[in-house]
């Protein structure tokens, strides 16, 4: 499967070093870049902050990465992965492990024998006593959230008064011992976050993938941008009956280090619309029966929420939306 990387670029090579060096050949890298590359490297196509800024409004430093995905999709790339510039593989598999997930299926009964880390993978395949011997209904994974070691993706509550941390980085034993126990994949009518540091998805989800529209240096709302993304995709994705996994593969998360000041004011500013989002996104009912459709239903339903004084960015969300779609058919 011909395979996008998209990386937003600002502290250097490394990262794209690291990830090219155990890329098979189908893998091509996108980097936008804040800084223009040392150097040109095989296999990767650099666009830079300002070339993408004048394409649309919708494009600036914390969704610039949408202008990747759609760039990928016009030139129809089978699957997109996003990174983050600070993120660094921890298997030669990292790529095999992604594709391997987004050609799988899943059924919607739960496997109790899931909770258990040592169970034989041709046991737990059978299941606990009565789970059953024929599944008649499966459903494509079209979404992997992969996750993370050293610097978990945590709030920046959690991050500064649960952990105590004053620059940002997770401290021991959490950023050095936690692990990955099992993969899982999300039920249907379940909401979970996505993290744009680690994820895969089929070129179908394109229309919805877009990180949601954020405006730190207006409203000063962000730190929602891949977390409301999520939530808008997997609502579509329960309606059109596919699913999306999380688990492997893993990554190593090295953030630098940086003034908690500013994550703890932008989510402090975005919280109150974030609860809104998850208490009530998935009571809408979606009609259509297409990403795009879908898509726009909820860019509407957000336009109409955006009528509370505390929703008002809502509107310019709604409108990135419904301009994302209009980018995706248009030429550039």
């Amino acid at each position: 499967m011909k395979t996008a990387v998209v990386i937003p670029s600002a502290r250097g090579p490394k990262c794209l070093e690291s990830f090219i060096e155990i890329a098979p050949s189908n893998v091509d890298f996108i980097i936008l870049s804040e800084k223009k590359l040392e150097k040109k490297y095989e296999r990767t196509t650099e666009f830079n902050d300002k070339e993408i800024s004048e394409k649309s409004w919708i494009f600036n430093r914390h969704t610039k990465r949408n202008f990747g995905f759609a760039y990928a999709y016009k030139q129809n790339y089978d699957v997109m992965i996003t990174l983050d510039d600070d993120c660094f593989p921890t298997s030669n598999t990292y790529f095999h492990d992604h594709i391997s997930k987004l050609k799988d299926t899943s059924h919607n009964y739960f496997n109790i024998l899931s909770l258990f880390s040592n169970i034989p993978k041709n046991v737990l395949e059978k299941g606990a006593r009565g789970f059953p011997k024929e599944i008649q209904k499966k459903f494509p994974i079209v979404l992997n959230q992969g996750l993370w070691r050293g610097d978990l993706d945590l709030s920046a509550t959690t991050i500064v008064d649960t952990l105590g941390s004053k620059d940002g980085k997770i401290p021991p034993p959490l950023s050095t011992e936690s692990m990955l126990v099992n993969d899982f994949v999300i039920p249907k009518n379940q909401l979970t976050t996505v993290c744009g540091m680690n994820v895969s998805f089929l070129r179908e989800v394109v229309p919805v993938s877009p990180w949601v529209y954020q405006e730190p240096d207006g409203d000063g709302i962000a730190r929602y941008d891949d977390i409301w993304g999520g939530l808008i995709c997997k609502v579509v994705l329960d309606k059109l009956e596919k699913r999306m996994s999380a688990g492997s593969p893993i990554v190593l998360h090295d953030k630098g280090g940086r003034d908690m000041s500013i994550d703890l004011n932008w989510e402090h500013k975005g919280n109150a619309m974030n609860n809104f989002l998850w208490n009530n996104l998935p009571d809408l009912i979606l009609e259509n029966k297409d990403y795009t459709s879908c898509f726009l239903e909820i860019a509407d339903w957000l336009a109409k929420a955006s009528n509370n004084t505390d929703r008002v960015f809502f509107k310019k969300v709604s409108k990135a939306m419904y301009d994302w779609i209009k980018f995706l058919d248009s030429k550039f």
